[in-house]
């Protein structure tokens, strides 16, 4: 059986080395810049050649991540360091922003690109769009189902690669601001400060505030994933990659998770292989949050109970007497001396020292525990000296080198070395020059007992010829040298071999001129027809409708969705303004497919989230670009600007980042925004006695007392926005002077008589700006939670 390439992490040079010696097929790193793991130790460009080289040299491959999203003034840096990369020879790079794209057409490298899971692929819209781009690896969103990835690397004509193990997000990956608007370090800039790894209390706002009493504090927080246990099915779902998460996480972590992963993928490829429980164990000795199959088995995903590390746990108290507590083991693995133990709910550990283990009972010194406290082992002496082994390792031979050896009378040697790679046998040869012995002249067996010497030289040799006359003498220091010589050259052709031509699709890239002749237009994301009608009494000159389901789509009529699109199209025809149906960021195959059906029979105007939609879309209707696309610098705007009518630039950028961009773009001016995109329904938390109906409102609050509201897409994905308001009214001048022209604000949660306010209070900003300050102070009232700036005004923490 075919089996995918185990892909694992590498924060460190130390990470790597062990990753490469444990049987990883390819390592995925970092440079210090532009990496999604800025806080991880990371590579210099150096220590990127080494790892190259040593990786080529036992055929394994290294992609390095440039999946952070860039800045225009980034893009020169970014250039000079793919061609750094290229010239390094890495095999790929993975990437979020689409800039790189341009920029390696621009620069004729030959580098293949995987898109990041920061792209959020996860539709065969986005798959064929990346075909088109020239990409030649997908990484999935982690949120699909084994059903969805099996189809879509079926019908998929570039390489698909799907996590099988580590941490997983709580929000769809690249759809999460969340970090960026509390604390103003991004995710999407490889800063995430994790905050969903924080307490939160569930609040229901309507129909009557009042906190929901929940056991869980830590609303946010996921398991990590494991895959294991359904190995052999996804397997069989034909994904070329499997990818290992953990830039972040100890050698040892990288050590046990690749080596479990290598042994179960190398049995299964020999057929027969069965989930051990002991080797599932293994997993659970390094840091995990308990282990689920996620999305991908449908399993659940959430630990809200606790969002650290939870080890192996092993059993429990039995008693607690004279200063010796007494545990029941209960798992195959069994703690050792120098292992950490950690008592549930204590935050109490120890190391196992002075112990009395009997088959049943482990008795060792600790403070007082009650009797029934669960003990996890968290920490393993002999995985750290397993670790350390592979650190001193090699990876094995893997390159099998046939020598022949010929000397003729007058004692000229010519030593050949032939191997197949690529399909294409391979040829390298020394000679040099054999003396007459007048005394003791070298034999066969010596010969080849030192042309066999491979060392640390990652080959399997064998003498297929050996055409000897006898009677020569040569010193063996040179005999070895000659071999050394030989090798170092097999060596530098396999490396160069490695490097083979890589073809890439050119995407096509339109600037077209920044300033547009246009009057000032006023769009309003809203999600009812009432919110509707006031933005357009209020003068709104488009309108983005979002119809939000509380509940699940696959049980609505095609009908209603219509109706409210139908009538929202007449009331905007009546103000003479533009009905635009807004569809989730999210849509997955199953929702795409009906969104398209309906659209069909409206053939409205729309605005998406996702790359490729447009292609799908009839070409008579505008498609807008939601903040989704996260479109982040002149390059990005280029690219996509062919396929939509107007796309929304990143809430995250600042004043002097927008004056960069010179495709002209809308701005989000005012608004909640949306900070994160989850597949996690909060309110099903509540008990029977809370509301959860279509009109009950939700929230969470932060041990700040922050409150983000919460929303529903079509899809069931839910929608956590900012606790506070952007508000840019008072930039407008400014953003006019500069030559923009649309703005937008999110009303998706405001009732329609503060939506009216807020459109009414930017249409006068625009009309009267001399007026600015006392219309801002007739929305900044009205806001709960206060508005902010941050972003246009200061940029990322950084």
């Amino acid at each position: 059986m075919e089996i995918p390439e185990l892909l694992a992490p590498a924060g460190s040079p130390d990470s790597f080395r062990v990753a490469i010696n444990a049987g990883a097929d390819a390592v995925y790193l970092s440079g210090k810049d532009f990496g999604a793991r800025y806080y991880a130790e990371n590579f210099s460009l150096q220590e990127i050649r080494e790892a190259v080289e040593y990786a080529h040299l036992h055929d394994r491959n290294v992609y390095v991540t440039v999946n952070t999203l860039l800045r225009d003034f980034e893009l020169p840096d970014v250039a000079e360091y793919l061609q750094e990369l290229s010239s390094a020879g890495v095999d790929a790079v993975i990437i979020q922003d689409p800039a790189l794209l341009v920029l390696r057409d621009e620069l004729s490298l030959d580098l293949p690109f995987h898109a990041s899971t920061q792209m959020t692929i996860h539709n065969m819209a986005g798959i064929r769009w990346a075909e088109q781009m020239g990409l030649e690896r997908v990484i999935l969103a982690r949120e699909l189902s084994i059903e969805e990835v099996r189809t879509l690397a079926a019908e998929s004509n570039v390489d698909v690669e799907v996590f099988i193990h580590g941490a997983l997000c709580y929000s769809y990956s690249g759809q999460c601001l969340l970090s960026s608007f509390i604390g103003g370090r991004s995710g999407n800039r490889g800063r995430c400060a994790q905050p969903c790894r924080k307490k939160y209390e569930l609040i229901q706002l309507k129909p009557s505030e009042r906190r929901v009493p929940l056991r869980e504090e830590y609303l946010l927080s996921t398991r990590d994933l494991s895959a294991y246990m359904h190995l052999q099915e996804l397997v069989e779902a034909g994904v070329q990659s499997m990818k290992i998460e953990g830039r972040m996480r100890s050698p040892e972590y990288v050590a046990t998770t690749v080596s479990v992963y290598r042994r179960a993928l190398d049995k299964i490829k020999m057929g027969g292989w069965k989930p051990s429980e002991e080797e599932f164990e293994k997993l659970r000795l390094t840091f995990n949050r308990t282990l689920t199959g996620g999305h991908l088995f449908r399993e659940d995903f959430m630990g809200r109970e606790y969002p650290g590390d939870r080890g192996l746990p092993v059993g429990y108290v039995e008693r607690y007497t004279g200063g010796r507590t007494h545990i029941r083991i209960t798992s195959r693995i069994k703690p050792e001396a120098g292992d950490g133990l950690f008592f549930q709910d204590t935050g109490k550990g120890l190391y196992v020292h002075d112990h009395r283990y009997d088959g049943r009972l482990l008795t060792l010194p600790s403070v007082p525990v009650k009797e029934g406290t669960r003990v996890y082992l968290t920490g393993r002496k002999s995985l750290q000296k397993f670790t350390e082994k592979l650190r001193r390792s090699s990876p094995g031979k893997c390159w099998d080198i046939e020598l022949k050896f010929t000397a003729d009378k007058n004692g000229m040697v010519y030593l050949t070395a032939e191997w197949m790679m690529n399909g294409l046998r391979l040829r390298e040869s020394v000679e040099t020059q054999f003396e007459r012995a007048l005394k003791r002249p070298l034999n066969e067996d010596t010969i080849k007992n030192h042309l066999l010497r491979a060392g640390d030289k990652p080959f399997r040799l064998t003498l297929t010829e050996l055409r000897y006359p006898g009677g020569l003498f040569y010193p063996l220091s040179r005999l070895n040298a000659l071999r050394r010589d030989l090798l170092i050259r097999v060596e530098r052709r396999i490396l160069k071999e490695r490097r083979s031509p890589h073809h890439h699709l050119k995407p096509e890239v339109d600037y077209p001129s920044r300033r547009l002749p246009e009057d000032p237009c006023i769009s309003v994301y809203v999600e009812d027809l009432k919110s509707m009608r006031s933005a357009l009494r209020a003068g709104a000159g488009r309108v983005y409708l979002e119809p939000q389901v509380h509940g699940d789509f696959r049980s609505c009529d095609d009908d209603d969705i219509m109706g409210v699109l139908e009538r929202a199209s007449e009331i905007s025809a009546r103000y003479g303004a533009e009905t635009v149906w807004k569809w989730p960021d999210i849509t997955h195959d199953w929702l795409l497919e009906r969104l398209l059906e309906i659209e069909g029979n409206l053939s409205m105007d729309l605005m998406v989230g996702g790359y490729g939609i447009p292609d799908l879309i009839n070409c008579d209707v505008k498609v807008y670009g939601s903040p989704a696309l996260n479109i982040y610098n002149s390059h990005s705007a280029a690219l996509l600007s062919g396929k939509f009518h107007l796309l929304t630039v990143s809430p995250e950028l600042s004043w002097k980042d927008l004056q960069r961009i010179q495709v002209p773009p809308e701005i989000i001016v005012h608004g909640n925004l949306t900070a994160m995109v989850t597949r996690d329904n909060l309110w099903k938390l509540a008990p029977p006695d809370f509301d959860t109906s279509a009109d009950s409102r939700w929230g969470i609050m932060d041990r700040r007392g922050d409150v983000f509201p919460i929303n529903q897409l079509l899809g069931c994905e839910t929608v956590i926005m900012n606790s506070r308001e952007t508000c840019l009214i008072d930039f407008l001048p400014s953003l006019l002077d500069a030559g923009f022209r649309n703005f937008s604000i999110d009303c998706r949660i405001q009732s329609p008589r503060r939506t009216g306010l807020i459109v009414e209070s930017y249409v006068n900003a625009l009309e009267s700006p001399e007026k600015l300050q006392d219309i801002k102070e007739r929305i900044v009232g009205g806001s709960p939670s206060g508005v902010t700036a941050s972003h246009f005004r200061r940029g990322l923490a950084e």
